[in-house]
């Protein structure tokens, strides 16, 4: 995605990882943490060019789904 321009993210990541969470218990979330690995933010904003709105084809072939 870097190399196409496109920006992302993570937005959301796994609340169990963050730092103040790591003393109170021993967290095994292997869903939650197969997820995150997965997930990202693609850009939006309200003066969004329709010339930037090529995210999914980029998406698209970076995944090799086209």
């Amino acid at each position: 995605m870097k190399e196409n321009g496109i920006r992302t993210s993570i937005h959301y990541p796994p609340i169990h990882t963050f730092t103040s969470y790591e003393d109170d218990m021993v967290w095994d979330l292997p869903v939650t943490e197969d997820v995150a690995k997965r997930e990202f933010t693609l850009p939006l904003y309200p003066a969004m060019s329709n010339d930037a709105v090529v995210v999914v084809s980029t998406i698209e072939a970076s995944l090799n789904l086209s």
